[in-house]
């Protein structure tokens, strides 16, 4: 038995390593096997005809955030928790080992461009407790951050009545027609860049995962904010947001950003705040109009402010102002 025991450990070390999550990400024509697709189903690529290149960074950040939700629970001895913390810190150098150095550099970026807590410092010292590992992913870290790349534009964007029709009485559905599609418009090369800003105290998975949206962050508001609106006080809202999207602009020192809201509550407000601060920084504006209600006229009349009923109407207007591809206006008009 005891020799049976010391076989089994060692036979962890040497393939757990390989094995923990089944997590192998394609580059260049070799094969692609992934237990996580952006739903969180299990997917098989076998070439790279059905990957999307562009969802390679982002991928790699949801399959690191997996696996370092995997803890081992109490009862587990010491030896076998060591053995779980070498798989899983050579299950995440082995993702970053598949990554070319530009994506590895773009998965950087995506990982350390939300609002939640995950950055790379942090995951660096909280998953690698080994000196080995820690130094091997520290160099391939240090080798994609010597790399340049091209900055890509944030996707900031409000949730209820901007994307999913909460309190719409004319729509029905998990989004609105042609959300997805803008979205993924907006985007740039590389997926992973929306982050939804809501006043929402919570927004679980639940109701981002059916809009089917590839968004890399959520912030949101709190309590206090909540009953500020029910009772008619805005400012706890409208300081929240700021807030959120300082935060985000912050952590993304020379990301253009592209905001998305509604006339519901406070987004017009906010923005306009935005756009003075940050006056370099914001392409455009857009406000769905689900309401009517009133907006500040010096919003209204910014010229990067778009105001629009539909995301077809959305979609027009940022072509006039040369941020999408009429190409893209048309793929977008196919949902209306």
């Amino acid at each position: 038995m005891k020799l049976l025991l010391i076989t089994t450990i060692s036979s962890l070390l040497l393939v757990g390593c390989k094995t923990i999550g089944s997590t192998q990400i394609a580059v260049l024509g070799q094969r692609v096997q992934s237990n996580l697709d952006l739903n969180g189903r299990q997917h098989d690529h076998t070439s790279l005809d059905d990957f999307n290149l562009s969802l390679l960074p982002y991928k790699s950040k949801l399959t690191i955030e997996r696996l370092t939700r995997r803890k081992l629970t109490g009862r587990h001895r010491s030896a076998f928790k060591n053995i779980h913390q070498r798989s899983r810190e050579f299950a995440i150098i082995e993702i970053l080992e598949l990554l070319p150095v530009k994506d590895r550099a773009h998965f950087l970026r995506i990982y350390d461009s939300g609002s939640d807590k995950n950055t790379i410092s942090r995951l660096l010292a909280s998953e690698f407790k080994h000196v080995g590992p820690r130094r091997k992913a520290t160099a391939l870290i240090r080798e994609a951050r010597a790399t340049p790349i091209e900055g890509e534009r944030l996707i900031i964007s409000d949730f209820d009545n901007t994307l999913k029709p909460t309190r719409d009485p004319m729509v029905s559905g998990d989004v609105y027609p042609g959300t997805v599609k803008l979205l993924q418009a907006l985007d740039q090369k590389y997926q992973g860049d929306v982050h939804i800003v809501t006043a929402r105290p919570v927004l679980g998975r639940g109701p981002l995962k059916s809009t089917k949206i590839i968004y890399n962050s959520v912030s949101t508001g709190n309590l206090a904010g909540a009953f500020g609106y029910l009772v008619g006080l805005y400012n706890p809202i409208e300081e929240r947001k700021v807030e959120n999207i300082r935060k985000l602009l912050n952590r993304n020192p020379d990301a253009k950003v592209i905001l998305i809201g509604d006339d519901g509550e406070a987004d017009a407000s906010v923005y306009l705040r935005i756009i003075r601060e940050y006056p370099d920084r914001v392409e455009a504006a857009l406000i769905h109009k689900v309401l009517g209600k009133q907006l500040p006229e010096a919003f209204s009349s910014s010229p990067k402010v778009i105001i629009y009923e539909n995301f077809a109407e959305a979609a027009s207007q940022l072509h006039a102002k040369g941020i999408i591809t009429s190409f893209q206006v048309e793929k977008i008009a196919q949902e209306f």
